[in-house]
């Protein structure tokens, strides 16, 4: 049986109404023409599903166990054309982001308080990752796309666009007796306390095969997850670490905190925009997608 939608549309307003002239006026039609589309849907149907009387429609019973099944259809496409529609104009929808530490801070915040600034019906889930865990969570489909520190040692096929660049730095608190050496041998590092994130962050790996280069190892005093927790470990004199240039920054001007230059080793990282393009993603995250290569891809 292959019955054309209209049909069933026409006979959810007459059947909700039971009254042939107010649905003609409601759809622009006439009482004429919608009796005959009745009358087919009946002979495709195979049975009666109304009938006619001089003070309205009564829908037999064949005709309310159709209109049951026609009325929830019919709303539930009904929604979903409304849901496009209010996504389309960016009055409705959600956006789910993985980024790490320094994505968020370098790219998102500012991204973000644009965006939500001329949409603000979206809503945003922003979760942060370590690189590895935000490539883990786009390939799952958790999110829409991700925000990465790069290089990585893990192969995709997702889009990567490089978005900015960083550099580390590498710092002691003004106040420790670490701050005189002003420069250091990498060799002499692993005579001073070092903080760093821990083994299971892409920046260690990144650290650990930069050393091992050297014939140097890699291995923190003390581990932490985020650079959030470094900085105050640092600022209260128990060691040194590397931490990005522009989280350092604040800390170098108020001379909490003083660079020590290191021989040969001056970290530049990248932060990437992973999408995975066989994943379908909403209008507001492809929206928001391009706002960010718009504000901040360089290269």
């Amino acid at each position: 049986m292959n019955i054309d939608y209209d049909y069933y549309r026409l006979f959810y307003y007459v059947a909700k109404y039971k009254n042939l002239s107010l649905v003609a006026k409601l759809l622009n039609s006439n009482q004429p023409n919608l009796s005959k589309l009745m009358n087919k849907l009946e002979q495709q149907m195979g049975c009666k599903l109304m009938i006619r009387t001089n003070r309205g429609i009564t829908l037999t019973n064949e005709g309310e166990k159709l209109f049951r099944h026609v009325a929830i259809a019919y709303n539930e496409l009904r929604s979903a054309e409304a849901e496009l529609s209010a996504e389309n104009e960016m009055s409705a929808g959600m956006i789910c982001i993985g980024a790490t530490q320094t994505a968020q801070q370098c790219i998102l915040v500012s991204s973000i308080a644009s965006f939500k600034q001329r949409y603000p019906k979206i809503t945003i889930s922003m979760t942060n990752y370590t690189t590895l865990q935000a490539i883990e969570a786009l390939k799952q489909g958790i999110v829409d796309f991700a925000l990465v520190d790069a290089p990585f040692n893990k192969k995709t096929n997702f889009q990567q666009t490089v978005l900015m660049q960083y550099s580390e730095v590498l710092v002691a608190s003004a106040e420790s007796p670490f701050a005189k050496a002003k420069s250091l041998k990498l060799r002499r590092l692993a005579e001073i306390p070092l903080i760093g994130l821990g083994n299971y962050s892409n920046t260690a790996e990144y650290h650990s095969k930069f050393f091992a280069e050297q014939g140097l190892d890699w291995n923190p005093d003390i581990g932490v997850s985020t650079y959030n927790q470094i900085i105050p470990l640092v600022k209260a004199g128990i060691g040194i670490a590397f931490i990005p240039e522009f989280m350092a920054r604040p800390y170098l001007d108020d001379g909490s905190l003083v660079e020590l230059e290191t021989d040969g080793f001056s970290p530049r990282r990248d932060i990437v925009l992973l999408e995975d393009r066989e994943q379908h993603s909403s209008i507001a995250a492809r929206k928001l997608i391009s706002d960010i290569k718009s504000e901040h891809r360089k290269f």
